[in-house]
């Protein structure tokens, strides 16, 4: 249930803001104790929160990113 609290929050964040959102996914969380939230997710299995559009955004933009480094 929480999974799905945290994927509609950061997908609220994402509709008022994309930059600001998919910056919250880039870096560490000081609550957290530094944890990068994707770890976090991942670590936890929150499949709706990694399912969420922003976290599927931010990790579209990595793969694109990784890619145009390869092919330069």
């Amino acid at each position: 249930k929480l999974d799905k609290y945290a994927a509609s929050i950061i997908d609220r964040c994402f509709e008022n803001d994309r930059d600001f959102a998919i910056n919250i996914l880039a870096r560490p969380a000081a609550a957290f104790y530094n944890v990068y939230p994707l770890k976090l997710a991942l670590q936890a299995n929150c499949r709706a929160f990694l399912a969420s559009k922003c976290v599927q955004k931010h990790l579209d933009n990595e793969w694109y990113a990784l890619i145009c480094l390869y092919l330069l």
